[in-house]
Formats: C-alpha cells, sequence, structure tokens
C-alpha cells in the first residue's frame, strides 16, 4: 500500500502541476509582451525597495513560528541560531516544498543542535499547526468581510466536488468553515490534557494562550507577505489591500491545499485568473514578486547554510579531536597489565 502511494502521489502532483500550467497558458496565451515589458519597466525603484524591507520584515517574523515551537519543547537556543535555522528552513520550504525543503533542513540544522529526532519531529509540526492556524483564521476572517466572486477557471484547479461546492455556496460558506476549525483547535487546547496521538507520534497540545500567539504570528506574516505583492502592483491595477489580500489568501488555500512546491503554476494561475482584464500588470508584479520574494532570500540563504555548514564542519572536527585527546589520555593513565 505505501508503495503504492509512493507511485501515485508523485503522479497526482504531477497531474495538478500540468493542469495549472494548462490554465495558466490558457490565461496568457494572448499576452502583451509589449506591455508585459512596458509594465516591468514601469516598476519604481521605490517599489522594489519597499517590498524588499517588507520582505525582510516578514523574515523576523517568522522566527516567530521556531520561536513558540521552540518555546513550547521547552528549549533555550540564542537569538542568532534561531534566526538562522528559521531562515533557511523557510526559504527552503518555500522554494522546494515543506516537506523536501524546510522539514529536511531544519532536521540537518536542530539535530547538529542536539535536538532528537522527537523533538525535531514535534516541532516540524507545532510548524504547520502555527501556520495553518493563521492561514485559517485569517482567511475565514476574510472571505467573511470581502466576498469574492470565483473565476470560472478557477474552479478546474480544484477537484470535482470540491469545484462543486465552492461554485455552489461561495467564499462567505468556506469563511465560515475555515473559522470553525479555529474555534474547534482553540477549544480542544483548552480542555484537553493529554497528548494528542498522530500515527506513531504524541504531540502535546499547546495552552490556549500560545495557539493565540500562534496564530498572531502566522497572520502576521500572510498580511505582510500578501503586502510584499501588493506594493508592486502596477498603477494600472485599482484594488483596495483588503481585497487583494482576500485573493492572495485563496491562491494560498489553493496552493496549500494542492501540495505543489512554491505553488508554481497554480499560485499564479489563482491571481492573474481575478485580473484578467489586466493580465499583463498582475504577470509583471508576479514576475518581480517571485524575484524579490523567493529568489533573493534563496540566494542569501545559500550563502548562510554555506557558512553554517563550515561552522558545523569545524564543530564536528572540535568534538572529534577533543574526544580522540580523551581517549590518548585515558590510554597514557591507564596502568600497564604484564603477564602473569
Amino acid at each position: 500500500m505505501k508503495s503504492l502511494a509512493r507511485i501515485v502521489r508523485p503522479l497526482v502532483l504531477l497531474a495538478i502541476f500540468v493542469g495549472a500550467g494548462w490554465l495558466l497558458y490558457h490565461l496568457l496565451r494572448d499576452l502583451d509582451f509589449n506591455k508585459l515589458a512596458h509594465d516591468l519597466k514601469a516598476m519604481r525603484a521605490d517599489q522594489i525597495g519597499m517590498a524588499i524591507a517588507l520582505t525582510a520584515m516578514n523574515y523576523v517574523i517568522l522566527m516567530g513560528y521556531d520561536w513558540l515551537a521552540i518555546r513550547y519543547l521547552g528549549h533555550a537556543l540564542p537569538v542568532g541560531k534561531l534566526a538562522v535555522a528559521s531562515f533557511i528552513g523557510h526559504v527552503s520550504s518555500f522554494n522546494l516544498g515543506a516537506m523536501f525543503g524546510g522539514s529536511s533542513m531544519r532536521y540537518r540544522i536542530y539535530s547538529a543542535w542536539k535536538f532528537s529526532m522527537v523533538e525535531i519531529v514535534q516541532l516540524v509540526a507545532i510548524l504547520g499547526v502555527t501556520f495553518w492556524l493563521g492561514v485559517l483564521a485569517l482567511a475565514g476572517v476574510m472571505f467573511l468581510l470581502v466576498p469574492l466572486p470565483i473565476p470560472p477557471g478557477l474552479l478546474t484547479l480544484l477537484p470535482p466536488w470540491a469545484g462543486d461546492w465552492l461554485a455552489s455556496r461561495g467564499l462567505p460558506w468556506l469563511g465560515l468553515i475555515l473559522l470553525a476549525h479555529v474555534l474547534a483547535y482553540l477549544g480542544i487546547c483548552a480542555i484537553r490534557r493529554k497528548p494528542l496521538r498522530i500515527w506513531r507520534w504524541d504531540l502535546p497540545l499547546p495552552p490556549p494562550t500560545l495557539s493565540l500567539a500562534q496564530i498572531g504570528v502566522s497572520c502576521a506574516d500572510l498580511m505582510i507577505a500578501a503586502a510584499v505583492f501588493y506594493v508592486l502592483l502596477p498603477s494600472g491595477i485599482s484594488v483596495t489591500y483588503p481585497t487583494f489580500l482576500s485573493v492572495f489568501l485563496l491562491a494560498l488555500v489553493v496552493q496549500v491545499f494542492l501540495h505543489v512546491p512554491a505553488g508554481i503554476g497554480v499560485f499564479d494561475a489563482v491571481m492573474v485568473a481575478f485580473f484578467l482584464d489586466q493580465k499583463e500588470a498582475m504577470t509583471a508584479a508576479l514576475l518581480v514578486f517571485r524575484g524579490i520574494y523567493y529568489l533573493l532570500p534563496l540566494a542569501v540563504a545559500g550563502v548562510v547554510w554555506l557558512g553554517l555548514e563550515i561552522v558545523l564542519g569545524r564543530q564536528f572536527l572540535r568534538e572529534v579531536s577533543a574526544k580522540l585527546q580523551a581517549a590518548q589520555a585515558k590510554a597514557a593513565t591507564a596502568p600497564e597489565r604484564t603477564p602473569g
């Protein structure tokens, strides 16, 4: 059964990726490249500077995910190490996916800092819960406050049952369901004291105060990430930030629901579908957004990762050298055994 799942899951992801690519091609097949080039050239330096500053702020906020998880596990970690682990972990997750990127990198880093396997699994689980709490809470509120008409092309990305349900009921009903999940989680945390059993792992539930902090950190992260994109919009796109945030969250929910790394194709298709009459301007903003929010941090993370590996390598050599010296000292002080 597991071997079948290993085969089927990549095929499903490939089908979703191809479907998103086909939809994106369908939306952009008559794209005016001259207008696209004009919109890219019209991007102002202050827009790019503001987007970079907001991205830097966002990665500071993202440290809250790891800080809450480590605090929950009862570990003490210097701010410098916390910042390195958070930055590399989130950049890897955004560009390579949570499973193959963020989780793998965090295992490499935290295991080198003497976290046990169980603790790392719990930490990754807490990070995921924190992210989803923010998505469900903020998306639920925005879908109720700013209900949007669903573009027909968007529904083709979803499974038929999900597409039909969303088309017939709309975003407000989806918002209510998302908020109901958040309230249920907070209720469980308030009344349950025993750990939650997930497969082979026990996940102790945080107290309600920590759960509320998780929601706050994740919501702040999502709002700033949307703001990075929003400040890059050309003047031709006239939309308020709350409306744009609602579209951004819907694109994010669809992206995460379909598990496509970095949302390539899926996120872009949803954003373009909502601004189809200004698709050149939206495509220009998308390209610059991906460059600033994904690729620029990836380049910086590569340098940070190289430096970290050098530090960890030196630390490993010092530990091996200390053990060898201790063994030699022990051998030198041991009494000689004479035959007799």
